[in-house]
């Protein structure tokens, strides 16, 4: 059984706590420490819901790339098995039979699906096009119906593990018509690029070549951030001899792609020029901020691994800002202000809330693999990076650096095997966004009013088990939830509802002082105790000034 040493005892229920855990000792991360956790102080609370799907079974797939136009999503490329074996043959870790060869299609309003295999005949492509299509942990990003797919990780035509050097462009409407049966070949829907021709020649062969990173979009630019170059079979290099070459970009890498010429080539914008030692990250969760400036740019979350020798790896805890020209930044680790992240550490299904009167954003993410995790009630760090039910918030205020992360009290609904062990859910899956938001993907938090729908989260790595005293199975999911995002109201002296409370806030107070009359809400009883007293007052002068 595992040690249990920096076990901190904490309880969701009651009044809202932060806690510093410590680090394990031989767990080598970036950070001797981690951040307080904050129990809520959010100004929304988050519901996961399963979706009852009433259709055709939905296809098993985790690590894929997704694209939706209107209701209808489409999933390329991805694992169809669960968790990758960690033994020294990689044909047993990454066996041909699990890179996925179809392409599914979801149907969000009418709840139907549909799925078609990728074979040279009815997609008009060679082999080694349909093989970079059934890559793992691709790099993608979908804008004006057109699905953008870089790199990942398969077996090419030779038989080789590698890591693919192309783009590929899906047109995700003539995609979903040629998965439907419409008579079209799958070709007349994709393009695929090599890198862009200006690219520099120390780059120019690898440009596109990387897998386990994420792409973000700003304006006209498209950002391959982090992630890893690996080439050969995977293979427990602890126990084994390494027979692959693994080089981590730490780079943002940056090209112009006019999606809506179907001649245009990628263009060349630039790369990190000096790749600093704290980006060596990769599989991680990477979401698209606003960041200094008011600029458009990223932040990437806590992330595997360091450079570790011997024992057990550790894990990148302190952010890195992706600011608006593409440049990196992090936080020293020695400063107390500075997030140390250990908890959802791993790419899951994750969203960023944008509030434009609050100034700041919410980085959420749903579960999945993580240094630090909730077991049995209690905060425990954990170096095997075990699994987590748990929803996370990252609040970060660019414009004041200040930064906080929040646990909501909400998980993955229980659902359990067939043999009774509760399924966890998370890692690799999905997100489909099911409200509009910018073009770059934020949502936009201040327009949620009542409780919303905002995304969709599909697939995923499935776990019998948390992995922490003994490890379960593990298999690819087609589980579908739904993210239910609900504001709460955290300035309620604010009665006018203009962003400040003051003189005409306590004048609507002082006019309604006295007994509430039963047969109406009278919205100055802040405390819903039937009376409108100088408990409300100090609760509205509590709250005096510009809400925050």
């Amino acid at each position: 059984m595992k040690e249990m040493t920096g076990i901190i005892r904490m309880s969701l229920a009651g009044l809202v706590s932060t806690m510093v855990v410590p680090a394990l000792s031989h767990a080598q991360n970036q950070t001797e420490d981690l951040s307080p956790m904050i129990l809520g102080e959010t100004p929304f609370n988050v519901t996961i819901e399963q979706i009852d799907w009433k259709s055709d079974p939905l296809g098993t797939v985790h690590s894929a790339a997704v694209g939706a136009v209107h209701e209808q999503a489409i999933i390329i490329g991805g694992m169809s098995a669960g968790m990758h074996d960690f033994t020294c043959d990689a044909g047993d870790n990454f066996p041909s039979t699990i890179f996925n060869h179809t392409i599914y299609m979801v149907d969000a309003q009418n709840q139907t699906t549909d799925a078609r295999l990728l074979d040279e005949k009815s997609t008009g492509l060679d082999a080694e096009q349909i093989a970079a299509m059934a890559s793992i942990n691709t790099l993608y990003e979908e804008v004006d119906g057109k699905l953008l797919v870089v790199g990942g990780y398969g077996i090419d035509t030779n038989g080789d593990y590698v890591t693919f050097d192309s783009l590929r462009v899906f047109d995700i409407a003539g995609v979903i018509g040629w998965v439907g049966g419409d008579g079209s070949l799958l070709a007349d829907h994709v393009t695929f690029h090599a890198p862009p021709a200006n690219t520099p020649s120390d780059l120019a062969d690898d440009f596109f070549t990387v897998t386990g990173g994420i792409m973000l979009k700003k304006g006209d630019e498209y950002w391959l951030c982090l992630g890893q170059n690996f080439q050969g079979g995977y293979i427990d290099g602890s126990d084994c001899p390494p027979t692959y070459d693994q080089v981590y970009t730490k780079s943002i890498r940056r090209f112009r792609l006019d999606v809506g010429d179907p001649n245009a080539e990628p263009e060349f914008i630039g790369a990190t020029a000096e790749p600093p030692t704290w980006a060596r990250r990769r599989d991680l969760n990477i979401l698209p901020a606003r960041v200094p400036g008011g600029e458009i740019g990223g932040v990437a979350l806590a992330g595997v691994f360091t450079d570790f020798t011997g024992g057990y790896p550790g894990i990148w805890t302190v952010p890195i800002v992706i600011n608006g020209n593409g440049t990196m930044s992090m936080d020293d680790p020695t400063d107390p202000s500075a997030l140390r992240q250990g908890f959802n550490a791993y790419n899951s299904g994750r969203l960023t809330l944008w509030s434009e009167s609050r100034q700041e954003n919410w980085f959420l993410t749903f579960g999945g693999l993580g240094y630090q995790v909730l077991w049995n009630g209690e905060l425990y760090p954990d170096p095997t990076i075990p699994y987590s039910n748990d929803v996370m918030a990252v609040r970060y205020r660019p414009e004041s650096n200040e930064w906080s992360q929040h646990l909501l009290g909400s998980t993955y609904p229980d659902i359990y095997s067939s043999t009774g062990e509760l399924y966890f859910h998370g890692t690799e899956s999905l997100t489909i966004p099911r409200v509009p938001i910018s073009p770059e993907g934020l949502y936009d938090l201040d327009s949620i009013t009542e409780p919303t729908v905002i995304a969709w989260i599909y697939g995923g790595i499935l776990s019998t088990g948390q992995a922490i005293v003994t490890s379960g199975e593990t298999f690819a999911s087609n589980y579908l939830f739904k993210v239910i995002v609900e504001p709460v109201d955290t300035c309620i002296g604010d009665l006018d509802k203009n962003g400040i409370v003051n003189g005409a806030d306590l004048l609507m107070l002082l006019g309604h002082w006295g007994k509430v009359d039963q047969r109406k809400q009278v919205i100055a009883d802040l405390n819903d105790d039937g009376i409108v007293n100088e408990q409300d007052l100090t609760i509205l002068l509590s709250d005096w000034g510009p809400c925050q």
